[in-house]
Order: C-alpha cells, then structure tokens, then sequence
C-alpha cells in the first residue's frame, strides 16, 4: 500500500462520523490516541503514525505500534489513562455513548467509526484524513483499493462462484459461528467470487449446527480461527469433528486457514484480506506461488 503523503488541509475542521456528530477539530492532531486495530492501521497508512501516542491493546499492525498498545479496553477503556496522556484526538470503535459524552465533557474531540462495508471503509478513511490533514493522502490510499478490487474482479471474470463456508470462531466446535450475509465478511466473501453457503442469514456471524454445514454442503471451508488465542482451530480438527465427514470441502481436503485480522479490520489491508480468500477459491487464476488444497490427516 502506497504511503499517504501530506495535505495542505487547513484547521479548524468539522468532522462528521458515523454518530452523525459534527466534531471540530481545532487544530492538526499532535497527540492521537487510537482504541481500535483498525482506526490504528488507517492512521498508520494515513502517514501521522508519528502523532499516535497509544492505541488499545491489540493493535498490532504495523509492527512498531506495538510498543504503543498499552491501553487494555476490555471491559472499559481506561479513562484516567487516557486523560492524563492529554490526547488531541481520541478514535473509537464500539465504545459505549458515555465514553463519547465524558471525552466531549473534557473537551477531547473524539470521533467514532464503525464500518460494517467496503464503502464504509472508504468513507472512514475519507473522514480520518480529515480529521488529521490528510485529505488528499486518504484519497490517493482509497483509489489504490479501488483499484486493487477492479483487478481483483478482471482476474476473476468468468469463474464459477465456489460454494465457501467461512468460519468465525470454534470455540466450541459443536457450535461454531461461521459469517453470514451481512457485514465486512460477506461482502468480502462475494467480491471474491465466492458463494457465502449462509449468506442467505442477514447477520454478520451466528452459530451452525453440524447438520445444517452438512445440508449446505460448501465446498470450500476458510478457517478465520486458526490463530485463536482459545482453541485454534485447524484442517485436521475440523475433518475430525462428529458429522462432519461427508461435508465436500472435508472430502475435498479443501480448508484453508486465513487471516482474520485481514478482513475484521476496514483499514486498506481489507484488499489484501480479499484476494486471499479469492485465491483459496480459485488458485486456478493464480498459478504463480498459488496456495495448493492442503488434506487434513
């Protein structure tokens, strides 16, 4: 991904996010501080990676913010700790309206994006580079992705759709949820040229039962839980679970392990999250270093 360069944007700014709330920015950020991987790579890519001052714990990417993750936000961010680092510019993602409400009491602008689509991605991208006087560095990184899925979408002209199952979280395999037609992974999923096999459930994840992953039959399983910190899962596990053994993927030996971090984030790695499911659906349109379907034994 090209690096973002510097606009001439001039401050103050109004900022609108996805609260609908106008948020003006008096002056560039200096002192940002970022509570969502996501929020924390458009920053980076945006080019004020130097202006992040700390992000939530598990921003990891790209590799030298991790000196910065020192916010742990589960169950609630730390508010003394981020008032006292005297941010300019707060970033959230699914905080609660009171965290909102406290920072605009404190007179910390604070603005909130919560992309559930690639247009959304944009359209956070676009307002970010606002928000930091990248406007123009935004743009050039959101023609990049267009772009990006425009040869995506030649490479793949023609190509029958797979039948794919992509699966969330196996936490307990009995019940593992799996995306469904809503949100960043089903349309991740259709860009692809894959045929999501529950993208007829409008919800972004839900649970499956052996029997209906047998009556959906995909031929293709993506494992997005494959580096879990509870209970990665991995081919051979999936082949081994009760009922799972005439599901045509298993049959197949047709699953895949990918990154989830690629396609839960609406940063512009986002591209790169859906050409890897494009090539573990048809490694036929791309013969050079092409994943092979890799047998569980």
């Amino acid at each position: 991904m090209t690096a973002a360069t510097p606009s001439t944007d001039t401050f103050p700014t109004v900022v609108r996010d996805d609260l609908g709330r106008r948020v003006r920015i008096p002056a560039a950020p200096r002192r940002i501080i970022s509570l969502s991987p996501s929020h924390t790579e458009c920053l980076y890519a945006l080019g004020v990676g130097d202006h992040v001052i700390a992000t939530d714990s598990y921003s990891d990417f790209p590799p030298s913010v991790k000196a910065k993750a020192t916010l742990t936000c589960w169950p609630r961010p730390p508010m003394e700790r981020i008032v006292a680092l005297k941010p300019d510019l707060v970033v959230l993602f699914t905080e609660s309206s009171d965290i909102v409400d406290q920072l605009q009491r404190l007179g910390i602008p604070v603005l909130k994006y919560f992309p559930t689509s690639i247009d959304g991605a944009y359209r956070t991208l676009r307002s970010l580079g606002q928000a930091v006087g990248r406007q123009s560095g935004a743009q050039s990184l959101i023609a990049e992705m267009q772009q990006r899925l425009r040869d995506l979408e030649l490479r793949l002209r023609g190509a029958k759709p797979r039948r794919v199952m992509f699966e969330l979280d196996a936490m307990d395999p009995a019940r593992p949820f799996v995306a469904g037609g809503a949100g960043l992974y089903g349309e991740a999923m259709e860009r692809a040229g894959a045929l999501n096999v529950f993208g007829d459930v409008h919800s972004p994840a839900f649970a499956v039962s052996a029997e209906q992953v047998l009556l959906k039959s995909p031929e293709v399983i993506l494992l997005g839980d494959s580096s879990t910190p509870v209970n990665p899962q991995s081919p051979a596990k999936v082949a081994a679970r009760p009922g799972w053994g005439p599901v045509p993927a298993v049959r197949s030996g047709w699953i895949f392990p990918v990154k989830s971090e690629l396609l839960t984030r609406a940063s512009p790695r986002l591209i790169d999250g859906i050409r890897e499911i494009a090539r573990r659906v048809h490694p036929d349109r791309f013969p050079t270093g092409s994943p092979a379907p890799t047998r569980a034994r």
